[in-house]
């Protein structure tokens, strides 16, 4: 240990700093390693040009949500923010489901899944997402945050659910894309209806993607 007002040389006095914090160094060393990894990771994240959400009780694979990103970037989704890549991205929410007699499913112990409920609820009032991909169960009862199809495509397919959606197993895309191999038939695609929170290009693109997918032959 050095004493005040005692002359010390450079190497000395880093002895004596390190033999005094080494614990505070250490620590603050891994903080800083741990902030500057994830501001790398933030950055090299690419802004989606379509953002799309899954909900029910399919759940996918890394690898299955991977590959069905990258054949959706392949086939339907445009450049629309303008950076030169073009990304679509996945947020999923999985439930426990319980079907019954009757065909039905409904949330088996909402309780316990309260995480997974608040994420759905915040994600259809203020999520970044505009394409949805979800069970019936939670489509119907949730058609005020739906865009009608009227306003996606200027029509109303014959086989639309409630105007709004899309049954998979009703679109050509179904089984030519990764939806067949990600998605039940029954879950149904719709877009999200219009919000100050979207930007004007970006829900545009959402919506064109949308339709491309619809249309696809």
């Amino acid at each position: 240990m050095k004493f005040k007002n005692e002359e010390v040389t450079f190497l000395e006095w880093i002895d004596n700093v390190w033999y005094h914090y080494k614990a505070p160094i250490i620590i603050g060393f891994f903080a800083i390693l741990l902030v500057s990894f994830a501001s790398v990771q933030m950055l090299a994240k690419n802004e989606p040009d379509v953002f799309i959400y899954s909900v029910g009780d399919s759940a996918l694979s890394a690898k299955g949500a991977d590959e069905f990103k990258e054949d959706m970037q392949e086939k339907f989704a445009k450049d629309v923010n303008g950076d030169g890549k073009v990304v679509v991205d996945l947020k999923s929410d999985t439930f426990t489901m319980v079907e019954t007699d009757d065909g039905k499913k409904y949330v088996y112990n909402p309780s316990n899944q309260m995480t997974e409920t608040q994420r759905f609820n915040m994600e259809l009032g203020m999520g970044e997402c505009v394409v949805y991909i979800m069970e019936k169960g939670f489509f119907s009862p949730n058609l005020a945050y739906i865009a009608p199809l009227s306003e996606v495509l200027g029509y109303v397919p014959e086989n639309a659910v409630h105007g709004k959606g899309m049954r998979l197993g009703d679109l050509v895309a179904y089984k030519s894309t990764k939806l067949f191999k990600n998605f039940p038939e029954d879950y149904i695609i719709c877009l999200a209806a219009k919000r100050d929170r979207f930007d004007e290009e970006y829900y545009k693109g959402n919506a064109e993607f949308l339709k491309a997918l619809i249309e696809y032959r």
